[in-house]
């Protein structure tokens, strides 16, 4: 049950991202610029980020279900990136740049992760 909730979540959020940056492209890279610029602002959010994150690979953490399996998976890789951006953040902000070189290609991503997202949120949902 807690494993279907977090891939309606996590569906969820990345429907509105991808949409946003489908309708407003530019976006991606001044909230990636303010990343790169604002140590603090990388440090809180990674910080933030890492006890969400491990608090919910604690709950949801093997793989004997799809959504199961799902879940663990996408709380593992924000325990990753958490950790990454508050030891080294210069490989994420290095991976955001090379996804997001102009706004034709921002609309792409946004497309393909709106399309991640329902394709989570249908799985959580059934």
């Amino acid at each position: 049950m807690l494993a279907d909730t977090v891939c309606v979540i996590f569906g969820t959020y990345a429907l509105a991202a991808g949409l946003g940056m489908v309708i407003e492209p530019g976006r991606a890279a001044t909230v990636l610029e303010a990343l790169e610029t604002g140590p603090a602002l990388t440090y809180v959010t990674g910080a933030l980020m890492f006890f969400i994150s491990a608090g919910l690979l604690a709950l949801v953490n093997d793989f004997t279900t799809v959504t199961r399996s799902i879940g663990t998976v996408l709380a593992g890789g924000m325990v990753v990136e958490s950790l990454l951006l508050l030891a080294w953040p210069k490989p994420v902000f290095a991976l955001g740049r090379w996804l997001l070189p102009e706004e034709d290609h921002v609309r792409g991503i946004g497309l393909a992760t709106m399309a991640f997202g329902l394709a989570i949120a249908v799985l959580g949902i059934l």
